[in-house]
């Protein structure tokens, strides 16, 4: 063989060996992000879970949605365990005017209904005489909003988490579907970095994630 056709055959050899090394890297790149997007989406189930089970607790007399706030708490706390490509977590985006995905105004409930003129802030209302959460911040049938039996997301403190927000930012919103309640619904949304040059309607190297869950607690009342 030639000198020449050997040096083609090198460099014929080499171009094959660069393609293949990158198809190869391809694949194990894309294998290690599916594993990091689904160890994420769990660790987001397992926080959503935590954070319904630490809402449906007893209603404190003294605020009816401390539990609310509680549950946020421990969703946020149970992420920080599981931060896949997660820059920041957000228990509320600044200056919000949706309480911070826990609502903060109560009114007086008589018979399942509201009372106009009964607003006052949840931290100073008292749950055993009738006080509950607005029906704006209800994820449930009482509330104006809900226009289907399901409502998921119909309360004002849940609209926070119905967009991604900033990149590589989870957002947890808490609500109980009824007062007296007896269900809670938890929404965790936001956006996680990818490891591979990706976009999507979040943007650039960022995938949307979403938890959205019901716990349904009969003796929660």
């Amino acid at each position: 063989m030639s000198a020449g056709r050997r040096r083609r055959s090198s460099g014929q050899a080499m171009v094959e060996m660069a393609i293949g090394t990158g198809i190869f890297l391809l694949a194990v790149l894309g294998a290690a992000q599916l594993g990091v997007s689904a160890l994420s989406q769990e660790g987001i189930q397992s926080a959503a879970l935590s954070g319904a089970r630490a809402a449906s607790a007893a209603v404190v007399a003294g605020d009816p949605l401390q539990r609310l706030q509680e549950g946020q708490s421990a969703a946020l706390a149970s992420l920080a365990t599981t931060r896949l490509g997660m820059d920041e977590l957000l228990p509320c985006p600044g200056g919000s005017a949706f309480g911070c995905g826990v609502g903060v105004d109560c009114v007086l409930y008589l018979h399942g209904r509201a009372v106009a003129g009964t607003e006052e802030p949840c931290g100073v209302a008292n749950s055993a005489s009738g006080y509950g959460p607005a029906p704006r911040d209800l994820d449930g049938s009482q509330n104006p909003a809900c226009s289907d039996e399901d409502c998921f997301g119909a309360a004002l403190s849940m609209r926070p988490c119905a967009h991604p927000g900033p990149p590589g930012r989870l957002m947890v919103c808490i609500a109980y579907t009824s007062w007296p309640p007896r269900a809670v619904d938890i929404w965790i949304t936001g956006t996680v970095r990818t490891l591979l040059p990706w976009f999507s309607g979040a943007g650039l190297d960022l995938q949307t994630v979403s938890s959205r869950l019901r716990l349904q607690v009969e003796g929660l009342a």
